[in-house]
């Protein structure tokens, strides 16, 4: 499952890296810096030595060095232990500086570390100027300077938390005309269409609100065009109903009964429709009183059903099995009839080979197909209404009823159970 990701957490985290990964690198760069002052500020001092000594001679000026806690080395054999484990005399250049680490134990002891400058005398040749520091309990200029490199970080970590403040804070601010417009969607129905538009500050947002009300008006228009069709498709319907069903109950007293039958198809067909254009003018008129429960066999309404759809199974290859308990029940007959006749037509419909399975147990009708099943697609199922077509309304109506009704497709299968759930309901053996 693929997690969606949150705008808010993209755009807080993204400024987050965006302001640590600035802060850090203004850091390391103050601190790149800091040292860079420290060795000039070393190399400045002892080439300053340099050239004193190279105007006034070692003996005048190597006495004075100890302003600057130096030291003059005139031999490269001279110098402190570390320094020659560290670097060898042809890796001390003449105009350069080194750092050397105390690595014999006694300059480990007191945590010793020397600054090397290597000068030349333009006469008695190369010399080394040494400023060495250690742990003392007197600040040194080392100390001061170790003190420093920390104030830098701490400086850097109160300045990221005062800037992770600010973002928040304007992040904060940024956010809520969007979650006041987030709020305003939600809430709208169709009686705010008509009502003039919030204003959210921003300009961007104020065209998105347009937008959004833009595209709702125009669903809510193709809702209200389809539901007045059904309407006056429902309402027109009624009377040639009515003139197919008393036409046919005339024709009843008249025929004889050998032709029956066929008038017999013709009455349930009628009175079918009747059922379905009342049903449909109630889904789409919420003001209608709603169809009245009553009580009925459910099991004679279903085998009536299978009866009565039984013909779409001729020159097929199917076997119907039906399994189904007798059981009384307190339900809108209309809409139980139009349910069932719906689910057991599009079984039969939908099938060209296999078994059909009706079973009716507590409370629930389950319709399986196994076999070949026919889609709208295959020459046999182009004819059809499809699966889809009764399905809509049977979704409709259960969701109107607070009935469970739930399909499942697999290669040769087809599922679809509906469970008939009423207070009301008196379920007998």
């Amino acid at each position: 499952m693929k997690l969606r990701q949150s705008l808010s957490a993209l755009l807080l985290g993204g400024a987050g890296f965006i302001l640590l990964l600035l802060v850090l690198s203004y850091t390391l760069w103050a601190r790149e810096n800091y040292f860079r002052a420290l060795d000039t500020s070393f190399s400045v001092s002892m080439h300053k030595a340099q050239e004193l000594i190279n105007q006034q001679g070692f003996d005048s000026i190597a006495p004075g060095l100890a302003i600057i806690d130096a030291q003059l080395f005139r031999q490269y054999k001279a110098l402190p232990e570390s320094i020659k484990l560290t670097f060898s005399e042809n890796q001390l250049q003449v105009g350069q500086h080194y750092y050397a680490d105390g690595i014999t134990q006694s300059d480990k002891a007191k945590h010793r570390d020397f600054f090397i400058y290597t000068a030349e005398h333009k006469e008695q040749g190369i010399y080394y100027l040494v400023q060495q520091y250690e742990d003392s309990d007197s600040h040194s200029h080392w100390d001061i300077a170790d003190d420093q490199l920390q104030q830098i970080w701490v400086v850097s970590v109160i300045v990221t938390l005062l800037l992770v403040i600010v973002i928040l804070a304007c992040f904060r601010y940024l956010a809520k005309p969007i979650y006041r417009l987030n709020a305003w969607s939600k809430q709208l129905n169709s009686t705010d269409l008509n009502k003039p538009i919030p204003s959210f500050e921003y300009q961007e947002l104020d065209r998105l609100a347009e937008q959004i009300l833009n595209s709702l008006r125009e669903v809510d228009s193709v809702y209200q065009r389809e539901s007045q069709f059904l309407q006056y498709a429902s309402h027109e319907l009624r009377t040639p109903i009515t003139v197919v069903k008393s036409n046919a109950a005339l024709l009843e007293q008249l025929i004889s009964p050998s032709n029956m039958p066929p008038l017999q198809r013709i009455i349930r067909a009628s009175n079918t429709m009747h059922h379905l254009t009342e049903t449909l003018l109630w889904l789409t008129r919420k003001e209608l009183a709603q169809p009245k429960a009553c009580q009925f066999q459910l099991d004679s309404l279903i085998n009536e059903l299978v009866e009565e759809h039984d013909y779409l199974l001729n020159g097929k290859n199917v076997e119907l099995q039906v399994r189904i308990a007798a059981q009384a029940v307190v339900l809108p007959q209309i809409l139980v009839r139009i349910v069932a006749a719906n689910l057991i037509r599009n079984a039969m419909q939908h099938i060209d080979e296999g078994v059909i399975n009706i079973a009716l147990g507590k409370e629930e009708l389950t319709i399986e197909n196994n076999g070949v099943i026919l889609s709208d697609n295959t020459p046999h199922g182009a004819n059809s209404d499809g699966f889809g077509l009764g399905l809509k309304l049977i979704h409709q109506i259960s969701e109107q009823q607070g009935w469970s009704f739930s399909t499942s497709s697999k290669p040769q299968r087809y599922i679809a159970s509906i469970g008939f759930s009423s207070k009301n309901n008196l379920m007998t053996q």
